[in-house]
């Protein structure tokens, strides 16, 4: 099951983006993991469509950067472009102060 997220980009639009479901196992790989906490809060929480606070966002974002970077380190594979892709809709939430909004499938 995929988790699509948005957050309102104005009146009217809105900014999508969705955790596929190829990434959802890519994510469990630090899920209890102290340095990943909000990712394991997401994990945890991913098929209860939570709201998800621009703090909360910012924080995310920097995990999946050390996530991916952990990831390289080691030379695993993993779907590095859904990665960014969720990881830059983190970070823009955040920085336009967005609550974002998720529900899954």
């Amino acid at each position: 099951m995929a988790l699509d997220m948005y957050f309102k980009n104005g009146m009217i639009r809105k900014t999508r983006c969705q955790i596929p479901n190829d990434l959802v196992p890519t994510l469990y790989q630090v899920h209890d993991n102290a340095s990943f906490p909000h990712l394991t809060w997401l994990i945890n929480n991913l098929y209860d469509n939570p709201q998800i606070k621009p703090d909360i966002a910012n924080a995310l974002a920097d995990e999946m950067v050390a996530f991916e970077r952990l990831i390289l380190s080691l030379h695993l594979p993993f779907p590095r472009v859904p990665l960014q892709k969720v990881q830059n809709f983190f970070t823009e939430a955040a920085s336009k102060q967005q609550t974002i909004y998720t529900s899954s499938d």
